[in-house]
């Protein structure tokens, strides 16, 4: 049987990749919401709701028309998870929240080697959005992946660890009674072969990584870092073995010491456009870093990124721009709405 789904680093060669889509974008402000983008929106006046232009939407399908157009040019096959055009209220016993669209493929999931792994989402709105995706993972596991879902939170205020936002200016109410559970997202997690690295900025997350670490056993390292708030990708990625690119605002003494011999290209942020002032925006400034590689020199990067594009070049990276006008708004780059199915990988250490 051929392998149908083997990803083991975010570099080798990609064959197979889901593109995630941008219908709906709709956003309740729960309290789940407020935490999860917590230093993205604390200085923001925000409503009970939030949606971004028409205008948004549809320059963000041409974008990913782009983006496909390239992916397919490099003989990727890109598949693409279910479209919602509507807003579907979804509830549990404990709440109800309208189901997320599936643009960012990358959080809520994650590949090891030959298995599938849904993550245990943070925000309520995204709770039942692995559904949009079932159809696609039904056919990797009849095709003879492994297919795991990570316990769920109940999502309730009192399920949450307050401490980091609390420490960062946090003044809303915080229960007393606190009973912190699983919750994790794929973007949390740099795959180095057998040396996964998974930030960890609460109790949540570390109850997740050690959830991951006895999920996969011996095979594996799974290290903390604590490098941000949640995703890992838009401070650090690594782009080949040997080489990371990495934000300028990142503290090198909280990199592990394996990681700070390695070769770095620094990223910094350009500067925001006026459309971008005017919207909430739910990714950092380091969005622009959020690349994708091809293979160990071809890199899918923000046309704009124009000073990372000269620094992959000097490095010995095949840069290819592509135009992705409202990552800061939408929430992620290139590397945040795809998830690897399939690169030309195997297991190894590279520490």
């Amino acid at each position: 049987m051929d392998v149908i789904v083997n990803s083991h680093n975010h570099w080798d060669k990609l064959e197979e990749v889901i593109v995630g889509v941008p219908y709906h974008l709709d956003y309740e402000i729960d309290i789940t919401f407020k935490l999860f983008f917590y230093l993205n929106i604390k200085n923001r006046t925000v409503g009970n709701n939030y949606k971004p232009s028409n205008k948004v939407r549809d320059e963000s399908l041409e974008d990913l028309d782009e983006f496909i157009n390239i992916l397919k040019k490099e003989n990727i096959i890109v598949k693409r998870p279910m479209e919602m055009t509507e807003v579907k209220i979804t509830k549990s016993p404990w709440w109800e929240a309208p189901l997320s669209h599936a643009m960012m493929s990358r959080d809520l999931f994650i590949i090891i080697g030959d298995q599938i792994i849904e993550t245990s989402p943070m925000v309520r709105s995204r709770y039942f959005e692995g559904d949009l995706y079932k159809q696609l993972f039904t056919e990797y596991f009849n095709g003879g992946a492994k297919w795991t879902v990570a316990p769920k939170s109940r999502l309730l205020e009192k399920n949450f660890d307050y401490s980091y936002v609390k420490a960062r200016g946090f003044l809303e109410d915080i229960p007393n009674d606190l009973e912190c559970e699983i919750m994790f997202d794929g973007a949390q997690i740099l795959r180095m072969g057998a040396d996964l690295f998974f930030n960890c900025s609460t109790q949540n997350h570390r109850m997740g990584m050690d959830w991951l670490s006895r999920h996969l056993g011996k095979s594996y390292n799974v290290h903390e870092i604590n490098i941000t708030d949640n995703h890992i990708d838009g401070k650090v990625l690594p782009l080949r073995p040997g080489t990371l690119l990495v934000s300028r605002l990142v503290d090198m003494d909280l990199l592990p010491k394996e990681l700070r011999k390695w070769d770095i290209i620094w990223y910094d942020p350009v500067k925001i456009s006026n459309e971008e002032e005017e919207n909430l925006l739910l990714a950092s400034a380091n969005i622009g870093m959020n690349v994708l590689s091809l293979d160990t020199k071809k890199v899918v990067v923000q046309d704009k990124q124009l000073y990372l594009i000269d620094s992959l070049k000097k490095n010995g990276f095949e840069p290819i721009p592509c135009k992705w006008r409202h990552g800061r708004i939408l929430g992620g780059g290139f590397h945040c709405m795809t998830l690897d199915i399939r690169r030309q990988s195997k297991l190894e250490s590279y520490l």
